[in-house]
Order: C-alpha cells, then sequence, then structure tokens
C-alpha cells in the first residue's frame, strides 16, 4: 500500500492522509478533482468507482463531495474528497473518467441540490416524483414541516382520549 501511497502523493497539489491499512483520503481541490480522478484511473490504474455521495457540512457552509475509488491489487479504498460551497453547489462531471459516476451524479444533484456540469440527466427527476421542495437529504430540510404540509394525519380514537 505504501507504494501506492507515495504515487498518489506525486498528484501536484493533493493532500494525502492514511486512515488505516486500507484507506487513504486525498483531499484536492474542486478545480483539480477531474484531473485527480483522470491520473488516479490511467496513470494508477485505479478503475473501479465504487461510490460516490455527499455530506452536509451546514456549519461549515460546504459540502463535501466524496468519490470512493477501489485499487484491486492492494484491496485499498481511496476517498477522494473536494468541498464546495453549500449556497452555490456546482461540480463537473466524472462520467467520462469513471461512467458509474452518471447515476450518482443525479441522485446528488436531486437530493443535495448540486448542479453537475456535463452531465445532461443530473437535475431530471432521478428517485423523486413532483418533488418541487429544497432538496431532501440537505440538514436544513424540515422532514416534519413537508409532512405536516403534504400528508394527513388520522390519530386514533386512543390518542384523543
Amino acid at each position: 500500500m505504501m507504494d501506492l501511497v507515495d504515487r498518489i502523493k506525486e498528484i501536484e497539489g493533493v493532500k494525502v492522509t492514511v486512515q488505516r491499512h486500507n484507506r487513504v483520503f486525498v483531499d484536492v481541490d474542486k478545480d483539480k478533482v477531474i484531473d485527480t480522478l483522470y491520473y488516479m484511473k490511467h496513470v494508477l490504474g485505479i478503475t473501479q468507482l465504487s461510490f460516490m455521495n455527499v455530506v452536509d457540512r451546514i456549519d461549515e457552509g460546504k459540502f463535501e463531495i466524496f468519490y470512493v475509488l477501489y485499487e484491486r491489487e492492494s484491496k485499498v479504498n481511496v476517498i477522494v474528497r473536494i468541498w464546495i460551497d453549500r449556497d452555490n453547489p456546482v461540480i463537473e462531471t466524472a462520467d467520462k473518467i469513471y461512467p458509474p459516476a452518471h447515476n450518482w451524479e443525479r441522485e446528488i444533484a436531486e437530493m443535495f441540490g448540486v448542479k453537475v456540469l456535463g452531465n445532461e440527466d443530473a437535475g431530471k427527476p432521478f428517485i423523486l416524483e413532483n418533488w418541487k421542495d429544497m432538496p431532501p437529504m440537505r440538514k436544513d430540510f424540515d422532514s416534519v414541516k413537508y409532512c405536516n404540509e403534504h400528508y394527513v394525519f388520522r390519530h386514533s380514537e386512543e390518542e384523543n382520549e
């Protein structure tokens, strides 16, 4: 694994943190993430994108976007992370490098309101039907308020006594 870590450290502008024997975090500026992912796949040979998602860092006013890559030979998860502005969340698509990113980008667009440049399907309905409210996975989405406004709750007679 250390050979892989040393090779990752050669990428300009990345910060590498080894969390444990099979997990490495690679923090990069959002403007360099596509180049970094390209390097990971085409130079380092890390061909599998296992997962992609978002963490809402509401107190920091940021979204953390992460791409989980799996390096088969050393059995290491390489998590590439970027932070973007929560008020204007925009990323570039990674689906030309890692095709599975396409649907994960659609999901994060719908659930978090992240605009994905270059993914023509991001922003189209994916999971939610006729959704008009704030993206539901944001920490400031009030699910109780939403339910009270959109659903009728019937209480049993026992609760009314």
